[in-house]
C-alpha cells in the first residue's frame, strides 16, 4: 500500500475553476479554467457536480472541500467556496491538503475576480502557479496587485497535529459533536463500519468528516471517503463494503434507509448518532475511561488536545506493535503478529486478533516497516507519545523500551547503513526543519498515506466477524476513468472566447473578470466600469471571523504543556546522527471522487465494475 498522497508536488494548485450552477435544462458547467493546459479531463468533469452537489439555497460564505481519486489510488484534493453575492462558484484542484491555505486562497481569489483591472486574476494566479512550494514551517508568500498586496499562507510542518481553534474543520467537528459522539465514530473507525455523515451545511458537513479521519492518525480511512456526497452519486450508499460519507441532509432525506442496510450515522446538526452496533463498549475499557477523562477536560482542549487524546488512545491500542518487529543485520525489518498477540496484556489480546484483520492496521504496519527499512528511523508524534507513555507506565515497561531501542541500533545498524545511500536527498531539507524546531517535535501533519493493495472484497462477513486470518481488501471510491458520468454534457473548456455568450445566456447579471482580457463580456455592467489602473483595495481576509459563532471559550488560554521527559533521547535513532540526513518527515498529505456508472447493484460485484480503493 503506497502513499495516496503525490509526492515531489510542483505547484501550490493544479487547476482553478469557475463553474456556472445547474439549470432547469442544463447541468453545471465550467466557464473558465486556469491554466488551460491541464489535462485531467476526469477530474474536470466531476468538478461541476462537486461544486452544486444538489439544489440548495446559497445565503452565507461557505467553503468546503471533496477528493478525486485516479486509477492509482492518488488523491486530487477540491476546494469550494460558494458566496451568496457571486452566481458562480469557484474551485480550486489541488495535491495539498491544506485546508486553511486554500480557503485564503479562495477568499483573496474572489476579490480579484470583480476587480476592475482585467488582468489581475490571471497574473495573481500565473504568479502562485509559478512560484516554488518552500519547505515546511515557513511562509509561501507572494506579492501581487502591482506589489500593493500580499498572499501569506504558513507551510505545515511535519506530522503536524490539528488543533483548535487553527484548524477549521477540527474546530468545526468538536463543535458540532460531543465528546461521546466522537468517540463512538472513532470506535467504529477501528471496526471499519458503514459510517454516514449528515448536515444541512456543505462546510460543516465536509469538515467533520475530514476531522474524523484525521483524528485516527497514524492510521488513516482505506476504503471509500467522500466527505460531500452529490445526489448523482447516491448509489454509492448501496455498497457494501466500509465507507465514511458525508451527504447533505436533502440528499439523505431521499435515501430508503431499508435498502442501505446497517450503517452508523451521525447528525452533526442534531448532534445524535444511530448505530445498531455496540463499537464503543467493545474496545478496551480502560482505553476509553483514559480517553473520555482527557476529552472532558476542558483546559486542555485549545491547541492540539483533542487530537492528542486521540493519538494517546491509539498508543495504548498500538503500541506494543515494536515488540513484535524482527530485526537481522542486513536484511529488511518484519512484523510478527503472533507476537503482536502475545506480548499484549490479556485484556488488550481479543481486541487486537481483530486488528490484524483490518485494512487501517495494515496500511499502519506498513508505513512503519517503510519508515525503517528506508533508514528514515521513527520520528514522528506517534513514537514521541509511544515514548512518554512507556516512560509513564512504569519501569517494567521502561526498561523494555529501552532495551528494544538499544536491539534496533545494535541489529538494525548494518541495514540502515546499506539503505542510507538510497534515501531521496529532498529529505535533507525537511529534516533541517524538524532539527530547528526542537526535541518535542511540536508540529506535524498526517504523513504517509497507503494506498489499497489491489484485490476485490468478497460480499461475505466483515473482515471482523470472518474466521480466517487474511485482510480483506475494500474497493476504493469510484473513479472516473471507469465510465462518462451520465448527465454531463457540459463542454469543459478555458471559453475563453466564449465567455462573453456564456454568461448572457445563462443569465449570469454580474462583473466578470476573465482570466483574459481578450475575452471580457460586453455586457453593460462591465461597459461601464473605471478601468482607471489603480490598484485595487484587498481587504484583508481573516478566516477566524468565520468562526466566531464554533468556539466559545478564551483563546488566550495557555497552550498545552506538551513538555517531554529526558527519556525523549531514548526515541529511536539511527546509527548515528548523520543518519538523519536522510529523514523526510514530511510527505505531503492530501474527497468524493470520480464515480463509475451503472443501473444496478452487480457493479459492486462485478470486478470489472468494482470501484478503486479510495482515500
Amino acid at each position: 500500500m503506497s502513499s495516496r498522497i503525490r509526492e515531489n508536488v510542483k505547484h501550490f494548485f493544479e487547476c482553478f475553476c469557475e463553474v456556472v450552477p445547474p439549470s432547469e435544462n442544463k447541468e453545471a458547467w465550467i466557464i473558465q479554467q486556469y491554466p488551460d493546459k491541464y489535462k485531467d479531463q476526469d477530474s474536470l468533469k466531476s468538478v461541476p457536480q462537486f461544486a452544486y452537489p444538489y439544489k440548495f439555497e446559497n445565503t452565507v460564505i461557505q467553503h468546503y472541500s471533496f477528493v478525486l481519486t485516479d486509477l492509482e489510488g492518488k488523491w486530487t484534493f477540491g476546494f469550494c467556496r460558494h458566496d451568496p453575492k457571486s452566481e458562480t462558484a469557484i474551485v480550486i484542484l489541488s495535491y495539498l491538503p491544506w485546508h486553511q491555505a486554500f480557503y485564503k486562497f479562495l477568499d483573496t481569489t474572489a476579490v480579484l475576480m470583480h476587480s476592475s483591472r482585467t488582468e489581475d486574476l490571471s497574473e495573481f494566479l500565473s504568479t502562485v502557479y509559478n512560484t516554488k512550494i518552500v519547505e515546511p514551517g515557513k511562509e509561501f508568500a507572494i506579492s501581487f496587485n502591482r506589489g500593493q498586496s500580499t498572499f501569506i499562507v504558513d507551510v505545515p510542518r511535519p506530522f503536524q497535529l490539528p488543533s483548535i481553534p487553527e484548524n477549521r474543520n477540527l474546530t468545526e467537528y468538536y463543535n458540532a459533536v460531543d465528546i461521546n459522539n466522537m468517540m463512538l465514530i472513532f470506535a467504529s473507525m477501528l471496526y471499519e463500519r458503514r459510517i454516514i455523515f449528515t448536515s444541512k451545511q456543505l462546510k460543516r458537513l465536509s469538515a467533520c468528516v475530514q476531522s474524523a479521519n484525521d483524528i485516527i492518525y497514524p492510521m488513516i480511512w482505506q476504503h471509500i471517503f467522500i466527505p460531500v456526497l452529490p445526489q448523482s452519486l447516491v448509489e454509492c450508499l448501496l455498497a457494501p463494503m466500509p465507507f465514511l460519507i458525508g451527504v447533505p441532509e436533502d440528499v439523505f432525506k431521499k435515501v430508503i434507509r431499508s435498502e442501505i442496510g446497517d450503517v452508523v450515522v451521525l447528525d452533526a446538526d442534531s448532534n445524535t448518532v444511530d448505530t445498531p452496533f455496540d463499537d464503543l463498549n467493545n474496545l478496551p475499557q480502560d482505553v476509553i475511561t483514559s480517553l473520555r477523562k482527557q476529552l472532558r477536560n476542558k483546559s486542555a482542549v485549545l491547541g492540539d488536545g483533542v487530537s492528542r487524546a486521540f493519538l494517546r488512545a491509539l498508543v495504548q491500542l498500538i503500541g506494543g506493535y515494536r515488540d513484535a518487529l524482527k530485526f537481522q543485520a542486513g536484511q529488511k525489518v518484519t512484523f510478527d503478529e503472533e507476537r503482536f498477540i502475545e506480548t499484549r496484556p490479556v485484556s488488550l489480546q481479543p481486541f487486537l486478533r481483530k486488528m490484524l484483520q483490518l485494512q487501517i492496521f495494515q496500511q499502519f504496519i506498513e508505513e512503519r516497516l517503510m519508515m525503517l527499512n528506508t533508514g528514515r528511523g521513527f520520528s514522528d508524534e506517534f513514537e514521541f507519545e509511544l515514548e512518554n507513555y512507556s516512560a509513564k507506565s512504569g519501569s517494567k515497561l521502561k526498561q523494555q523500551y529501552k532495551e528494544w531501542t538499544s536491539t534496533m541500533k545494535k541489529e538494525g545498524s548494518a541495514f540502515f547503513k546499506s539503505v542510507k545511500e538510497k534515501a531521496n536527498p529532498a529529505m535533507k531539507s525537511a529534516v533541517k526543519t524538524v532539527k530547528d524546531s526542537g526535541k518535542g517535535m511540536k508540529s506535524a501533519y498526517k504523513g504517509f498515506r497507503s494506498k489499497l493493495k489491489d484485490g476485490s472484497s468478497g460480499l461475505g462477513s466483515h473482515p471482523l466477524e470472518n474466521g480466517d486470518n487474511k485482510p480483506r481488501s475494500a474497493p476504493n471510491s469510484p473513479t472516473g476513468k471507469r465510465r462518462t458520468l451520465g448527465g454531463l454534457t457540459a463542454p469543459v473548456a478555458t471559453y475563453r472566447k466564449e465567455a462573453s455568450l456564456a454568461l448572457k445566456n445563462a443569465n449570469l447579471q454580474r462583473s466578470y473578470s476573465p482570466l483574459s482580457s481578450g475575452s471580457q463580456p460586453q455586457t453593460p455592467d462591465v461597459l461601464d466600469t473605471p478601468r482607471s489602473g489603480s490598484p485595487i483595495e484587498i481587504p484583508r481576509i481573516d478566516l477566524m471571523n468565520e468562526m466566531q459563532d464554533l468556539f466559545p471559550f478564551n483563546l488566550d488560554t495557555p497552550p498545552v504543556d506538551r513538555s517531554q521527559t529526558d527519556d525523549t533521547e531514548d526515541l529511536i535513532r539511527l546509527d548515528s546522527a548523520s543518519d538523519l540526513d536522510d529523514f523526510d518527515p514530511l510527505k505531503t498529505p492530501s474527497s468524493a471522487s470520480s464515480y463509475s456508472t451503472g443501473s444496478s447493484i452487480d457493479r459492486w460485484t462485478n470486478p470489472q465494475l468494482t470501484a478503486r480503493p479510495h482515500l
